[in-house]
């Protein structure tokens, strides 16, 4: 019997992440106070090599639970007895966090997220989870490359907390950078970032504007029409949607914005131009140039469209990928529009 396209490839496997025992497995974990402690010389190994836990009196270093679960998995280390039941009894969590760690560190890259005297601390953000390295550097000799939080896929989204959190980081020098796990301990890397898009056409501030007689409707009759990001030429005239016939209204009145007239307005002015974006489940695609020259780079979501998971968060950002754009949330404050983009990314590559 014939196959559906594909469906005879092997699926790819996923791992359970069993608790291992054995004899290669070191017994050497110490219950201390805020995690487990390691000895030398096995603590100088975790440390110098990949910069595991935090390095404390006589050489020792300190592992969060998480990290403790992380090196049973990938340094052999035992758990020591009932550590599972005890672990997830305080901290439900657990699990995803660990595995939260064992993404960032799976291409080889260096991922800090013990509280305390850490190395390069004042560049921590309160709201950080940790600090990650590239795999050539280290934390006692190089400044960290990006911040990270981690949440599950089911987790609210709070998209205010997050545009401060990414700010903040892009202040210090770094990026902003999200784990996101999903019920079956699957995980993906997101970038953050506080994009500023500009475009070359030219703002409707520094055009004259037409002379309409009477109410702007959804469709003027106009030749050579001067605003070229606003409306669509369709039939010898011009085509406004809701917004940019609300727009429009605003500007020939001298209103003020408000809604989505106000962040189309900041789009315009930025020398943007805006389209209907319902094909990809957002309000506007956005492009940067005449639509005739380039494609659009942004797919951008307005306030009342902002995702409340991170399940999705994650769907725009994937579909974005899909059709090699990048997913915005535009959305209003006092100082005019903020952006945040959220991008998958592979680490290391």
């Amino acid at each position: 019997m014939a196959t559906e396209k594909g469906r005879d490839l092997k699926p790819r496997q996923r791992g359970n992440r069993p608790i291992l025992e054995g004899e290669e497995m070191r017994d050497v974990l110490i219950a201390d106070e805020g995690g487990w402690r390691v000895e030398p010389p096995i603590s100088s190994r975790l440390w110098q090599k990949s910069a595991l836990g935090k390095t404390v009196k006589g050489g020792a270093v300190l592992l969060s639970p998480a990290e403790t679960l992380f090196c049973h998995w990938h340094r052999n280390l035992a758990l020591p007895k009932n550590f599972m039941a005890e672990m997830l009894a305080s901290n439900p969590r657990l699990l995803h966090e660990a595995v939260a760690i064992e993404t960032v560190r799976s291409g080889g890259e260096i991922l800090s997220v013990c509280d305390g005297n850490l190395p390069h601390g004042n560049l921590r953000c309160a709201n950080s989870w940790g600090m990650r390295w590239e795999r050539t550097a280290h934390p006692s000799k190089d400044p960290p490359v990006s911040q990270v939080r981690w949440f599950i896929s089911s987790d609210d989204l709070d998209l205010a907390d997050l545009q401060s959190w990414v700010r903040e980081v892009e202040n210090m020098g770094q990026t902003a950078e999200v784990v996101v796990v999903d019920s079956e301990y699957d995980s993906t890397i997101y970038r953050l970032s506080s994009p500023d898009p500009r475009g070359k056409l030219t703002p409707p501030s520094e055009i004259k504007m037409p002379n309409l007689s009477g109410e702007v409707t959804s469709f003027i009759q106009y030749t050579n029409w001067p605003l070229q990001n606003v409306g669509v030429p369709q039939a010898g005239g011009i085509s406004l949607d809701n917004t940019e016939k609300e727009w429009l209204e605003n500007y020939l009145q001298g209103s003020e914005h408000t809604g989505n007239a106000y962040l189309l307005n900041e789009l315009l002015e930025r020398g943007l131009l805006a389209r209907p974006g319902f094909k990809y489940g957002c309000k506007w695609r956005v492009y940067d140039d005449d639509i005739s020259k380039v494609h659009a780079p942004w797919l951008m979501s307005v306030e009342s469209e902002m995702p409340r998971s991170w399940e999705e968060a994650c769907l725009r950002a994937r579909l974005s990928a899909g059709v090699n754009k990048k997913w915005v949330c535009i959305q209003h404050n006092p100082d005019g529009a903020s952006f945040l983009s959220i991008e998958r990314v592979l680490l290391g590559r």
